[in-house]
């Protein structure tokens, strides 16, 4: 996804994230959730963030329309704002 020519990102930085996210990144094991979102690709994302809400994970989007309004799912702005304080 990162590789989409909207997001004009360099192959190399690609790279690199993917790397450093393979390095420092947790494998979750997500339980299934009941809720019914409109894109199905989403799925694994929100389960992953239901999973870990004990350790106040967010779930950064910029599709926001696509998950349920919870205070944890936020657009990047958002973060940055919840970052920034």
């Amino acid at each position: 996804m990162l590789r989409r020519e909207r997001f004009h990102f360099p192959d190399e930085a690609v790279s690199v994230l993917l790397d450093v996210i393979e390095k420092y990144g947790e494998l979750v094991s997500a339980s299934p959730t009941e809720d019914i979102l409109p894109d199905i690709k989403d799925v694994p994302f929100y389960e992953v963030v239901m999973e870990k809400q004990k350790d106040d994970a967010y779930l950064v989007t910029g599709n926001i329309k696509h998950f349920p309004k919870k205070p944890f799912i936020v657009t990047p702005r958002e973060l940055i704002d919840i970052l920034s304080k």
